[in-house]
């Protein structure tokens, strides 16, 4: 039989998965076309929303063992880190620490930790930030911009200079083809007219890094996953040493066998549902 507790946790654990697993898609499949550019939003909405979740399951998961097996309050849970990813990581890596658990997968500098910083923002502010600009109460930065940096880096990075040249050559054909490299009518992430080279190579950079932009966003998760995991055995045997009649904790870590993924799965897989 399974009590109230079980049957939340279980369907928090299916928000969380979902929210995840179709950011992850979204996120591989958004670019700069007008059918791909939503995608992007939808991504980072709901990597947002679901990195959020799991970290506060794990913070939950926490209490539980230490408070046989209560839950922290709505007020305790909510008001204290609200919508703050960089606080609730901080979090989690000393939730780490006091159990004896491996923080080495925890981020500090990186791109990495850029990525967390950005979701961190998006989660706060710039989520809104089309409607604050129209209203000219702004205070952030364009999310879209500011991801382009990320995805920049990641193919400076990530993918090989010869594969980068073989994209660059073959944009520079087309423009020789067409006896043609002058400006169009779109804009690249920044605001900036391109030139028909320009708007050739930018959707093939966001193609050629995406699969990499994924599998840092897994490597983001992974420890807190780790943690989870632990926290959840923990709490499951505190749950039979006190006798308990009915299950209180559900398999959370069945929800997420996709954080268990290799690079070469991570750069190979489209969609994560």
């Amino acid at each position: 039989m399974f009590g109230e507790k079980f049957v939340l946790l279980q369907q928090e654990g299916f928000l969380t998965q979902s929210s995840l697993s179709q950011g992850l898609t979204n996120l591989r499949k958004a670019n700069m076309g007008d059918k791909e550019k939503g995608l992007f939003y939808s991504a980072f909405f709901q990597l947002s929303i679901g990195i959020e979740r799991l970290m506060k399951l794990t913070i939950l998961l926490e209490y539980m063992l230490e408070n046989k097996l209560e839950v922290m309050t709505d007020k305790q849970l909510k008001h204290k880190y609200g919508h703050k990813i960089k606080d609730l990581y901080s979090s989690i890596k000393s939730i780490a620490v006091r159990h004896d658990l491996p923080v080495d997968g925890f981020y500090h500098d990186g791109i990495e930790w850029s990525m967390i910083h950005f979701i961190h923002e998006f989660a706060l502010t710039a989520r809104y930030y089309n409607l604050s600009k129209l209203s000219g109460g702004s205070n952030t930065n364009d999310p879209l911009s500011e991801w382009w940096d990320i995805i920049y880096d990641i193919y400076l990075d990530e993918v090989a200079e010869t594969k980068r040249n073989k994209i660059s050559k073959k944009c520079y054909s087309i423009c020789d083809a067409n006896g043609s490299n002058s400006f169009t009518y779109h804009h690249d992430f920044h605001g900036n007219i391109m030139t028909e080279f320009e708007f050739l190579l930018y959707p093939k950079i966001i193609e050629a890094s995406s699969p990499h932009a994924t599998w840092f966003i897994i490597k983001i998760l992974k420890p807190i996953f780790n943690v989870m995991r632990e926290l959840q055995f923990k709490v499951q045997e505190l749950e039979h040493d006190l006798g308990e009649d009915r299950s209180v904790i559900p398999c959370l870590h069945e929800f997420f066998p996709f954080l268990c993924s290799t690079r070469n799965m991570a750069l190979r897989r489209k969609s994560w549902g």
